[in-house]
């Protein structure tokens, strides 16, 4: 809903802008999607909540959507995250929050 906010608002490119310009690289080990899996009702799997909901679901070696029922006989944990430019979020300035915190410390 933020996203279309910020569309519809024409400020949608200048807040990713934003994020991008306040990425630090220290974030990337403590991010989300690194420990995390989002499972919908159907029981698709995705990297994390924001994926899931922009319908990117977590790939199988064999380029399949990953389904639960195949994390029983799948090792996850070196499959490759989906990444877009959502995910500067979760490494801006101090790192994932629900208060989104670009200060600097």
């Amino acid at each position: 809903r933020f996203g279309s906010t910020l569309i519809s608002r024409d400020e949608f490119h200048s807040y990713v802008l934003l994020l991008k310009n306040a990425h630090r690289d220290e974030n990337l080990d403590n991010v989300m999607c690194r420990d995390l899996i989002s499972i919908d009702w159907r029981g698709n799997v995705y990297d994390c909540d924001f994926n899931q909901m922009l319908g990117l679901g977590m790939q199988s070696r064999h380029g399949k959507q990953m389904h639960i029922s195949d994390l029983l006989e799948d090792d996850i944990r070196d499959l490759d995250i989906t990444v877009r430019d959502h995910c500067f979020g979760c490494t801006a300035g101090q790192g994932s929050s629900c208060g989104g915190a670009l200060a600097d410390e």
